[in-house]
């Protein structure tokens, strides 16, 4: 799963739709989904160049922390990951079109008739 230390920019309308696409996942394929949408964010970071400040607080109080962005941005700065301190990169939020190309990617291990079947035999 995302957890709740990961950033995403799923909307709570959207986690339904995520649920209904993924009505044959078991608990391992949910997981396989999530960590391709992760790792698809944090592929946008090696040919992004186009970042901006955010401030995002802590327990030590707001940081400030480099995002990728749109080059269309107001605040847009020009930039590439190699300019970009490690400590002050924030990691890009997943989104709802990661989430929708993992689970494109990624099918259940177990299909519907061996999930009937399996039902079935534990009656």
């Amino acid at each position: 799963h995302l957890g709740f230390s990961n950033y995403h920019s799923i909307r709570d309308h959207e986690w339904m739709q995520l649920a209904q696409k993924a009505e044959n996942y078991s608990g391992t394929d949910i997981d396989v989904v999530c960590r391709e949408a992760l790792v698809q964010s944090i592929r946008r970071l090696h040919s992004a160049i186009h970042f901006k400040r955010v401030q995002i607080p802590n327990a030590y109080g707001p940081q400030r922390f480099w995002l990728v962005c749109s080059p269309l941005d107001p605040d847009a700065q020009e930039l590439t990951l190699n300019e970009i301190k490690s400590k002050e990169l924030c990691e890009p939020p997943v989104t709802m079109k990661n989430m929708l190309t993992a689970l494109a990617t990624h099918k259940p291990i177990v299909d519907k008739a061996e999930i009937v079947a399996y039902t079935m035999f534990t009656r």
